[in-house]
C-alpha cells in the first residue's frame, strides 16, 4: 500500500471513534440541559409556522399561525394553535381529544385519540417538558449536525406501535441557552413529514385563565369525523 494512501487509512481509523465521541458527547450535553429545563417547564407562546409535505404529489401546504401550550401535570400538556394564514382555524388539545373549528363553515371536528394516548402524550410533549431522561428512554437519539447557533438532533422511535406512526424526527436545539426547540421535523413512515418552525418563543409567560378555551359562536355544527 502506497505510503500516503497508508497514511489516510490510518487517520481515517483513529478519527472515527473520535468523531463518534464527540457527537455522543454533544447529545448527552443537550440531554442534560434538558433535564435541568423540563421541571421548570410551565407553558410556552410563539408564532409557528406550519408546513405540510406530501410525497406523492411532491406538495407542500403552508399554515402560519399562533401557538399556545400549557403542561397541566407531569407527562401531560393542552394547547391551542390559532392559523391564521392562508385560512382562519383554531386547533386545540386536551387530554388526548383535538377539536378544529374552521369559522368559514362554522363547523367544529372533533378527534378523540385516546386509543393512540401515550404515543399522542409523548409526541406532544417534545421539546417542551421533556426530560432528556425521558427522551433517551423512548428515543434513540444521535447528532445529525450542527449550525451555527443550533444542534440538529435526531429522534428514532424504540417502539414498533410508535414508528406506525412515526418514522423519525429532528429537532433543532439552540447551542446555547434554554435547550428549546427552534423548529421541529416530523417524518411518517410513507414520507410525508410536517416541519414546523417557532419564533418569537416565550418560555413560562403568563397566560389567562381561558388561555386554551375554544370559544365558539352560535349554530357551529359539530362532527365526529372517523366515528
Amino acid at each position: 500500500m502506497p505510503t500516503r494512501l497508508r497514511g489516510f487509512v490510518v487517520c481515517l481509523i483513529l478519527a472515527g471513534p473520535a468523531k463518534l465521541a464527540l457527537a455522543d458527547d454533544t447529545v448527552q450535553q443537550v440531554l442534560a440541559r434538558m433535564d435541568k429545563a423540563a421541571n421548570d417547564f410551565k407553558a410556552m407562546t410563539a408564532q409557528v409556522t406550519h408546513i405540510d409535505h406530501t410525497e406523492v404529489l411532491n406538495d407542500d401546504t403552508k399554515e402560519v399561525g399562533s401557538v399556545t401550550m400549557k403542561k397541566v401535570r407531569p407527562g401531560e400538556v393542552e394547547g391551542r394553535v390559532d392559523f391564521t394564514a392562508p385560512d382562519r382555524k383554531i386547533i386545540t388539545f386536551e387530554k388526548r381529544k383535538i377539536q378544529e373549528y374552521l369559522p368559514k363553515i362554522n363547523t367544529l371536528q372533533v378527534f378523540d385519540l385516546d386509543k393512540h394516548g401515550e404515543q399522542l402524550d409523548q409526541f406532544l410533549m417534545i421539546g417542551f417538558g421533556t426530560s432528556g431522561t425521558e427522551l433517551a428512554k423512548d428515543y434513540d437519539v444521535s447528532l445529525l449536525g450542527k449550525e451555527k447557533t443550533a444542534i440538529q438532533l435526531r429522534l428514532v422511535p424504540k417502539g414498533a406501535e410508535a414508528r406506525q406512526y412515526v418514522e423519525k424526527l429532528d429537532l433543532w436545539i439552540p447551542d446555547q441557552g434554554d435547550p428549546y426547540p427552534l423548529r421541529e421535523k416530523i417524518f411518517e413512515p410513507s414520507g410525508n413529514y410536517v416541519l414546523v418552525t417557532y419564533d418569537d418563543l416565550k418560555i413560562n409567560p403568563p397566560l389567562k385563565p381561558d388561555a386554551m378555551q375554544l370559544k365558539l359562536p352560535p349554530g357551529v355544527k359539530t362532527e365526529y369525523p372517523g366515528r
